[in-house]
């Protein structure tokens, strides 16, 4: 047994446990970062949209420049 893993891990295409789960780490914490990412972006968005729409309701409220 000993022999074939020896020979295996040889070959070109070996890929080994530890690469693996690295590769798995990384992966997850990159789809959490990009999870909190959005969900930051998201508030940020909605503050200023909020800031948008006061503006736009002060702005309606009021009158016109007088004609002359």
């Amino acid at each position: 047994m000993y022999k074939i893993v020896n020979t295996l891990r040889k070959n070109s295409g070996y890929v080994s446990i530890e690469t693996v789960i690295v590769a798995g780490l990384v992966i997850g914490l990159g789809a959490l970062s990009i999870s909190a990412f959005q969900t930051s972006a998201n508030g940020v968005t909605n503050q200023a949209l909020a800031k948008v729409h006061s503006v736009q309701t002060n702005y309606n409220g009021l009158t016109g420049p007088t004609a002359q």
